[in-house]
């Protein structure tokens, strides 16, 4: 049941329709069984993994807060558990695979057996909730809810596939004490969210994504400099809209439910450093990696050397969440160095807490400059993360940084205009927005202008529906279904 299908806008009305008409108090019933039922309609089996991995979770910490005298031991055992769910059947098989290719390469002939199991849906997802939830209560900065409402918070089938990811103090909060009423505001913010993320999947991502993949499925041999860095930026951008689509979707459905989930991307691609970039880029997963996976490693005394370390490592293991192979490895790792040069770059500039003197007339230009190293440095990266192998990475970003050895051109050219334009609206779109929140927010704008406005996203609604319809190509995947 996919954001991008008919079955689902039908799914999600029928969702409204007897989320409103029940009581508020009985209201978490309804969304808790819609939520199982969305789930069990990809593979229902899973749902007793979904289940299973909630109640895990909720009494391990009714465990975990029975023993105070125990609770670091007790919550180690309640992580290790979960992380050991997730490692079956996201790294198991690669596990195998890479012991045999040790094995053979020493000599050992007889193969392990690989087990090929079917990638729960949506599993590193609501691992990393109860993940999070688990470290709140051995922290003490969260207590124990009833078992129903936290079934709720991991299995909420808006965010439940591809996130955003939640917090127990975001979510559990609103489960207990839900909205009286659908405000009319808040209705129309609902909408116009899955009418954009639809827009935005069906004709930009869906629309960049026969190009990306035939560019990528031809041997690196026959493509130059340019040609890698036109697929970098393409997959990019696909990724980008692909992934914030679906995020738009989510946030906007559980919106018309009452329910307010985090955002997760503010145009990234106007960062102006790396750390921006993750700042701005999975907001969700990059907090979920600073304060658990960051902070802990940085230790007490934020030395260079400590910053460094943690950003190295945080950083690969934010590359092998993303998925079960070498080149994601490589491009945490590769995320990881881009932080800690960062890091050493500027440490002593924050040490100091002064900004380099700068001419006013300057900055502008400046900040142009910091945005296009940052988009190129990320772009780059992007190269790992498509690849299908670690040789086919390395053969593209030895063309992309040898251009005096690999100066043909073997892409389209409708291809290179595409991904231009597409370019050049991701970095007008933030000011655009500027500019329509102004408009808005403006006191002196008066009954005219906010009829105009009103009249403007109403016509600009109807254009994207009727494009999403011309455009439409069937339930086509989104990209973070298989991470």
């Amino acid at each position: 049941m996919r954001f991008n299908s008919l079955i689902f806008l039908a799914f999600l009305a029928i969702v409204l329709l007897a989320v409103w008409l029940t009581p508020a108090r009985a209201r978490r019933w309804v969304l808790l069984i819609v939520s199982y039922l969305f789930y069990a309609s990809w593979h229902w089996p899973y749902l007793c993994l979904l289940v299973g991995s909630a109640a895990l979770t909720h009494w391990g910490a009714q465990w975990i807060v029975a023993g105070p005298p125990n609770r670091k031991w007790r919550g180690g055992w309640v992580l290790a558990a979960n992380l050991l769910l997730l490692a079956a059947f996201k790294y198991l098989s690669w596990f195998c695979e890479n012991v045999d290719s040790v094995a053979s390469w020493l000599g050992w002939d007889e193969p392990f057996s690989v087990p090929h199991w079917l990638l729960p849906l949506g599993i590193s997802f609501y691992v990393f909730e109860a993940i999070s939830y688990t470290v709140d209560i051995i922290r003490k900065r969260e207590r124990i809810h009833s078992f129903w409402d936290f079934q709720l918070f991991i299995a909420f089938f808006p965010k439940l596939i591809a996130g955003p990811i939640m917090r127990a103090k975001e979510l559990l909060p609103q489960i207990e004490n839900p909205s009286t009423r659908l405000g009319s505001v808040t209705f129309l913010d609902g909408l116009w969210m899955i009418a954009s993320g639809l827009f935005i999947k069906i004709v930009l991502a869906d629309g960049l994504a026969p190009e990306v993949d035939q560019a990528f499925s031809r041997p690196f041999e026959g493509i130059g400099t340019v040609d890698a860095w036109l697929m970098a930026v393409a997959f990019g951008l696909e990724i980008y809209f692909d992934f914030s689509s679906y995020s738009r979707i989510a946030i906007g459905s559980a919106r018309l439910c009452g329910i307010q989930l985090v955002d997760n991307f503010n145009y990234p691609y106007s960062a102006t450093s790396p750390v921006e970039f993750w700042n701005r880029w999975h907001m969700s997963l990059s907090r979920w990696i600073r304060d658990y996976l960051f902070f802990p490693l940085l230790g007490r005394k934020a030395t260079l050397s400590a910053m460094c370390r943690a950003a190295l490592i945080s950083m690969t293991l934010c590359g092998v969440w993303h998925g079960a192979g070498w080149p994601f490895v490589a491009w945490g790792f590769y995320h990881g160095v881009l932080i800690a040069g960062y890091h050493v770059l500027t440490y002593r500039q924050r040490q100091a807490d002064a900004m380099p003197p700068l001419e006013a007339n300057a900055l502008p230009l400046r900040q142009a400059g910091t945005v296009l190293a940052t988009f190129a440095l990320v772009s780059l990266g992007w190269l790992l993360f498509r690849s299908t192998s670690l040789t086919q990475a390395a053969g593209l970003l030895d063309r992309a940084l040898k251009p005096w050895a690999f100066s043909y051109r073997a892409l389209s050219g409708t291809f290179y205009l595409q991904t231009t334009l597409l370019v050049l609206a991701t970095w007008a779109a933030p000011f655009a927005a500027r500019r329509v929140t102004a408009l808005v927010g403006a006191d002196e704008n008066g009954p005219r202008v906010g009829y105009a406005l009103w009249l403007a996203q109403g016509g600009l609604l109807g254009a994207m529906l009727v494009l999403c319809l011309i455009y439409l190509r069937g339930q086509t995947a989104f990209i973070y279904f298989q991470f």
